[in-house]
C-alpha cells in the first residue's frame, strides 16, 4: 500500500470538493456515532438535515443526550485543525450570501456534548456543552487533549442528567 493510501479521507472519485466536504461531514459523524456504540453507549443517528444535533445517545433511565458531532481535518498548513462550536451556517457557491446569517454558537438549550471526531485517525473529543460558555466560536483540537478520548466525560453528563431529571 503506497504511502497517500494510507490516508483515511481521500476523494478517490474526485467529486467536486464541496461535495467531498459534505461527504466527509456526514462519515465523520457515523464514525462518532460507530465510536459512542463501541464504547457500550446505545446512540443513534438523527436523520434530520440541519438540526442542532447529529445523535442521541440513551443513557437509562428515560433519558437522553444530544449530540453535536464535528468532523476536524487538517489546515492548509497540514497542522490538525479546529473545531467550530457554531452550526446554521452554510458554504459552497450555491449558497445566496445576501441572506441575513443564521449562524449560532451551540448552548444547553440545543445539545448536552460536542464531539468533535479527528478526520485523519477517528479520535474522539468528548465536550461537554457548558465547557463551551468558556470559549469563543472555534478552538483548537490540539488544545482540547483533556476531551480526547475521555468517555468518562459522557458517563459523568449521563449519570448528571439521570440525576436532575
Amino acid at each position: 500500500m503506497s504511502e497517500e493510501n494510507k490516508e483515511w479521507a481521500r476523494n478517490l472519485t474526485k467529486t467536486e470538493d464541496g461535495i467531498f466536504r459534505t461527504i466527509n461531514g456526514s462519515a465523520d459523524e457515523l464514525i462518532g456515532i460507530g465510536r459512542t456504540i463501541k464504547a457500550g453507549f446505545n446512540c443513534s443517528r438523527v436523520d434530520i438535515p440541519n438540526g442542532r444535533y447529529d445523535a442521541i445517545v440513551d443513557v437509562g433511565g428515560g433519558k437522553m443526550l444530544r449530540i453535536q458531532i464535528k468532523g476536524v481535518g487538517v489546515n492548509k498548513n497540514g497542522k490538525l485543525g479546529s473545531v467550530s462550536f457554531t452550526g446554521g451556517s452554510r458554504s459552497g457557491k450555491q449558497i445566496n450570501r445576501e441572506v441575513e446569517s443564521r449562524t449560532y454558537k451551540y448552548t444547553a438549550r440545543d445539545i448536552d456534548i460536542l464531539m468533535a471526531v479527528d478526520s485523519t485517525n477517528g479520535e474522539c473529543y468528548i465536550i461537554p456543552v457548558k465547557d463551551l460558555t468558556k470559549w469563543g466560536t472555534t478552538k483548537s483540537l490540539s488544545t482540547l487533549r483533556n476531551y480526547k478520548e475521555n468517555w468518562d466525560i459522557l458517563i459523568k453528563i449521563a449519570n448528571e442528567k439521570r440525576k436532575n431529571n
